[in-house]
């Protein structure tokens, strides 16, 4: 399998679904990795935790934008546990780009499309998946912000 291939489509088609890619040109292309993540479970193991393996690529733009992209991909490297439930992730991709009026400052695009997998009702899903990524977004921000920190 020709997983650059894959992840450099995966770019284009993250970029695509963003509307303002006036100018944006590959600077350098960074590492593609294969990554494999495992939530937790959730309400007293009532939700099951979640498996997800990923093919993940990340490139940079001129102007300082930068891409996380990527796509669920069958590895057998990492085969299906029955610890866990197995997610799929769709073409996926965050977009990060500077503010032009404060360049200390950035913008950031999510286009997350999750299959969770199990049996989960729609209700739970439409209301705990929301949570996560804010979740995520907070503590990446607060992980930005000591990273800051600790250079000084």
């Amino acid at each position: 399998m020709d997983y650059k291939k894959i992840a450099d489509e995966i770019s284009q088609k993250i970029l695509s679904y963003h509307e303002d890619t006036s100018g944006w040109k590959v600077a350098k292309s960074t590492d593609t990795v294969i990554c494999r993540s495992i939530t937790d479970s959730h309400g007293m193991g009532l939700i099951s935790s979640r498996e997800f393996v990923d093919l993940v690529h990340i490139r940079r733009y001129e102007g300082g934008v930068v891409t996380t992209n990527g796509i669920s991909i069958d590895y057998e490297k990492c085969p299906v546990n029955s610890s866990n439930v197995r997610g799929f992730n769709y073409p996926t991709g965050y977009i990060c780009s500077p503010l032009p009026e404060n360049p200390a400052h950035s913008k950031l695009v999510v286009y997350i499309q999750t299959e969770l997998g199990g049996l989960l009702p729609r209700a739970v899903v439409e209301s705990a998946l929301p949570n996560n990524i804010i979740s995520f977004i907070t503590s990446v921000q607060e992980e930005i912000k000591k990273f800051y920190q600790d250079r000084n």
